[in-house]
């Protein structure tokens, strides 16, 4: 069943009144009108899959053909991959099944209210990741942690080369759009390949974790962080004293509230931050299909009384409490979260809170020229996570990227504030 067809049933206001206007701006602008999903989606698999991605792309004229398209390119892959795999050639395979898990993603990206049909996507999507796993040039392991009556489903990646003891390990999120299979990349990793594990989950209410019971309210990944720190803690591989965390768009909200309570944290990265106080751009002023996902992930089919909850997604009262390092990286146009909430948290964190901010980049942090020509982002992140490891002190910087790519020192928000 497509998604129109069942959004009919219940949804924000603004779903309804402008279905019409999405699918006119998707039939321009196609999966990449309020986000560049091919972009980071592709950075993940590799750019040897961007044929398949256009192809899928070309056969999207509306909403409601986005998972039926990726559904389709997916298959191709998982034909390959099996095929490869029957004949021994495991490079390949692994490559294939990866392809194939990742471009299964933008599918279940577009379905937020046919659990049914999430879940068949989500058997393949977990049929062929376990493709890749069996191959991988790295250890991965899965899980479901216990969360209440619920589980976290969660991968363990451990560094390639890895042979035993106890190595430094981040908790790796996305935001609200992202799925744990995202968070670590087929080339080019940027922690794994600096010696780091990577535990990357699905939060409450993110990907496969609403199938399994784990709802998001505007406050239980506090539950989950201690959830997720007494697990980490348990695992032979992970060093107890050097555990960080990191997180993108939505998941700068719901790691900042992890890091916050939980101070044994080496440090803390967010990139494209989402910290307006009630989330006002992103859940009235964005594309619909924001609020109608949010309110699937929190399980509350009425809009007053998601708007309701949604009112009190708000880290300024906790920000001051805050012990661990806190680096922020954004876009200074960021039109779904203006800069100026992260700006006011950072000058009121309780711990050392240095930004990075790229001149005229967006939200997505996707092809302005401060981000093409200045420094990469990801070497940033992995960088200031390996000092922190170290033990290096902290400098609360404030660094803005200039369009021709130079590296700009200014003030940070918390002198201005004295």
């Amino acid at each position: 069943m497509s998604i129109h067809s069942k959004a009919t049933t219940w949804g924000p206001k603004r779903w309804f009144e402008q279905q019409w206007l999405l699918d006119t701006v998707i039939r321009a602008e196609n999966i990449d009108w309020d986000q560049p999903r091919s972009g980071y989606t592709l950075r993940v698999i590799g750019t040897d899959a961007a044929q398949e991605f256009n192809w899928a792309k070309a056969r999207i004229k509306k909403y409601e053909d986005i998972a039926p398209a990726f559904m389709a390119a997916a298959a191709r892959r998982e034909r390959a991959a099996k095929e490869a795999e029957d004949k021994g050639h495991f490079v390949t395979a692994r490559e294939d099944y990866f392809a194939a898990a990742i471009m299964l993603t933008p599918a279940a990206w577009a379905i937020c209210d046919d659990d049914e049909e999430l879940r068949r996507i989500y058997e393949r999507l977990n049929a062929n990741y376990d493709g890749w796993i069996r191959h991988a040039p790295h250890k991965v392991q899965r899980f479901q942690i216990p969360f209440g009556n619920a589980k976290i489903p969660a991968l363990l990646h451990l560094p390639p080369g890895y042979s035993g003891g106890r190595v430094p390990t981040i908790l790796a999120s996305g935001g609200m759009d992202s799925r744990k299979e995202l968070q670590v990349a087929q080339y080019g990793e940027r922690f794994l390949s600096r010696g780091f594990a990577v535990l990357a989950v699905d939060g409450p209410g993110q990907g496969e974790a609403p199938l399994l019971g784990a709802y998001v309210t505007e406050d239980n990944w506090i539950q989950a962080g201690e959830v997720l720190m007494k697990f980490l803690l348990s695992r032979p591989e992970v060093d107890p004293d050097k555990i960080a965390c990191f997180a993108t768009s939505f998941g700068s909200y719901w790691m900042t509230q992890v890091a916050i309570t939980q101070p044994r944290m080496k440090g803390c990265v967010v990139e494209r931050c989402c910290h307006e106080p009630g989330c006002h751009m992103i859940f009235e002023c964005a594309s619909p299909t924001y609020k109608k996902r949010f309110m699937w992930m929190t399980n509350l089919h009425d809009e007053a009384e998601f708007d309701r909850m949604a009112a009190k997604m708000d880290l300024r009262p906790m920000i001051g409490k805050m012990s661990v390092p806190w680096l922020n990286i954004i876009g200074e146009k960021d039109e779904l979260s203006p800069i100026v909430h992260t700006l006011n948290l950072a000058a009121n964190c309780g711990s050392p809170s240095p930004i990075v901010c790229y001149e005229g980049e967006r939200h997505a942090l996707s092809g302005a020229p401060s981000l093409v020509l200045g420094p990469n982002y990801n070497a940033i992140a992995g960088d200031w996570l390996l000092d922190r490891m170290a033990g290096k002190p902290v400098e609360e910087t404030f660094d803005w990227i200039t369009s021709s790519g130079a590296v700009e020192r200014r003030p940070h928000p918390r002198t201005l504030k004295k």
